[in-house]
Parts: C-alpha cells; sequence; structure tokens
C-alpha cells in the first residue's frame, strides 16, 4: 500500500453579516488540524477518510493506527464487525497527552460522515467535511458551499480561512519520505526526512515514517515549551512544585522517549535528514535564550 498525504493546520472565523445589534451575534473561530488518508490495497476501491484532531503529532499518528489497521486487517466501511475507534485513539495517546492535554480530542470522517469522534470539537468543522463528502474530496470547494449552507440557513455569514501545510508525507513497501515546515527560534526551514529499508528482505510498514514525523513534531513543540519554562523558572514566573514547573519535567521525560524511539528507528532502517537531524536539546537552549524577549507571547509555536 501507497501513501501520499498531506497534513494542513486551519483556522476559520466566522461571523455574522448584518446582525442586529440586540441579537446574539454569531461569531467564533474553529481551529484544527486535517489529515486526509487515501487507503487502496490491489484492485479493492480506494477509501479516503479524514482525521482531525488539536494537535498535530497525534493527527498523524491517528493516521499511522489506521494505515496499520488497514494494512493487517484490509478495507474499512463494508466491515461487519467494526473498527474498535477507542482503542485506536488510545493506541495514539502517550501518557504525557493523558496528563497534560485535557482539551485532547479526534473525529474521523468517511465520505463527509463521521466514523469516530471524542472529546469536544466545533460543530462547524462537521458541517465542513459533510460539504467535502458531497463534493468528493474537492476540498476547496467544500469552504463557500459551507457558508451557502449557512445562508439557507438564515444565517449570512463572512467566512475567513486561513492554512498552511505542516507535513508532506509519501511511503511505499521501500521508502518513506516526509517533509516538516519548522520554525526555530533564529530561522524557517523545511526539514526533510527519508526512512529506507536496510535490506531486500525488509518491508517498511508506511506508518512507521509517518510515525516519525510525528515524533518529530512532537519534540520540536515540547522542546520549545521546555525551553520557555525553563526561562520562566529561572525568573520565578513558575513557582517550583506547581503544575506548569511539573509539566516542564514531565515534558523532558517525553523528549527522551522520543529520542529512543527515533534512534530505535535509525538501528533498523537506514535514515537520512535533510538537513540534520533536529536536536532536541539544541531547540531547547535557543528557546530559553529567545525566551526573554517571547515571554509575552505564549502561544508561539515553532511548527507552521
Amino acid at each position: 500500500m501507497n501513501i501520499d498525504t498531506s497534513l494542513l493546520r486551519e483556522k476559520f472565523f466566522i461571523k455574522e453579516k448584518n446582525a442586529d445589534k440586540d441579537s446574539k451575534t454569531l461569531e467564533f473561530y474553529a481551529r484544527s488540524n486535517r489529515m486526509s488518508i487515501a487507503l487502496q490495497a490491489g484492485n479493492l476501491p480506494k477509501e479516503i477518510l479524514i482525521v482531525r484532531s488539536n494537535t498535530m503529532h497525534n493527527t498523524v499518528r491517528m493516521v499511522a493506527q489506521i494505515v496499520t489497521e488497514y494494512d493487517r486487517t484490509g478495507p474499512i466501511a463494508p466491515r461487519t464487525k467494526l473498527i474498535d475507534w477507542q482503542d485506536l485513539w488510545e493506541k495514539t495517546l502517550s501518557s504525557y497527552d493523558h496528563h497534560y492535554n485535557p482539551q485532547r480530542w479526534v473525529s474521523i470522517y468517511l465520505n463527509g460522515k463521521s466514523l469516530y469522534a471524542c472529546g469536544e470539537h466545533h460543530p462547524f468543522l462537521d458541517v465542513i467535511e459533510q460539504c467535502d463528502g458531497l463534493h468528493k474530496g474537492n476540498y476547496s470547494e467544500s469552504i463557500p458551499v459551507a457558508e451557502q449552507a449557512f445562508s439557507k440557513a438564515g444565517k449570512s455569514i463572512n467566512l475567513t480561512y486561513d492554512s498552511n501545510v505542516a507535513l508532506v508525507a509519501i511511503s511505499n513497501k521501500k521508502e518513506g519520505r516526509c517533509s516538516l515546515a519548522v520554525r526555530s527560534p533564529d530561522r524557517k526551514a523545511t526539514f526533510n526526512l527519508n526512512v529506507r529499508i536496510s535490506t531486500p528482505e525488509q518491508r517498511l510498514n508506511p506508518a512507521q515514517s509517518l510515525t516519525a514525523a510525528a515524533d518529530f513534531l512532537e519534540g520540536i513543540q515540547l522542546s520549545f515549551m521546555i525551553g520557555l519554562n525553563i526561562e520562566k523558572i529561572d525568573m520565578g514566573l513558575i513557582e517550583k512544585f506547581s503544575h506548569e514547573y511539573k509539566q516542564t519535567l514531565k515534558a523532558k521525560e517525553r523528549i527522551e522517549q522520543l529520542d529512543a524511539q527515533l534512534d530505535s528507528l535509525e538501528n533498523r532502517y537506514k535514515l537520512r535528514y535533510r538537513p540534520e537531524r533536529p536536536d532536541f536539546n539544541y531547540i531547547m537552549e535557543s528557546s530559553k535564550k529567545c525566551a526573554k524577549e517571547r515571554i509575552a507571547d505564549e502561544n508561539e509555536v515553532f511548527i507552521e
């Protein structure tokens, strides 16, 4: 099975037009990470699933779980015994996510219909996917259709849409290639990861390169947060044994786990990086140095 997919970071801003001053005006943001995955083996019909989640790394990891499930047991739609989606979602989450990502959520769609959802996400995202299902995957057409749907429901709105690609991934049984958009404290760059089999007898599960990309997405994000928090601890802005203090220590442990997972992959396959493999410790130190200037903007991230 071959994989060709990308991860989008999306933000929708919806504001009602010409609302009465005395009425409750419709106005909200809907943020999400979105990944479309086309599944097909041999001459079987293609199935296109959409995964949305609040974090990039868990969006990618959930897609990896679905790819593995399809690779192991075949097509999803015609099954008489349903997939245990909750089990796949739990396999996606780390202990760190359970403790420090309380707003975590995921939603999975097939042909515009929800297959599974866990946690709270904005219902507008379901509307977008329903529109996408009607247009057979022509996603760019779904957004104006969503505006029309609101209009038919009696709500004239302005819809502003912003998105950027955080990951592009192509994979087969022999090679997986991933390109990530990365922002460090001092520069912006594209980081490329190539995973190849070491011997002719090996087989690469397409999900393995996706999982490695997710490890880098999470590791870079955590490294920035750790560096920022260490500076805050040094400045006395985070108290010892507070929730943020404990989170920083747990994030360091999580970084060690991610590094170990990536080392294990390197020991099994041939990995090539362009430029070099991101050094989480270096990112932490760079983030700490820049933290004083950026302390007011705690929402800034390293992945675009």
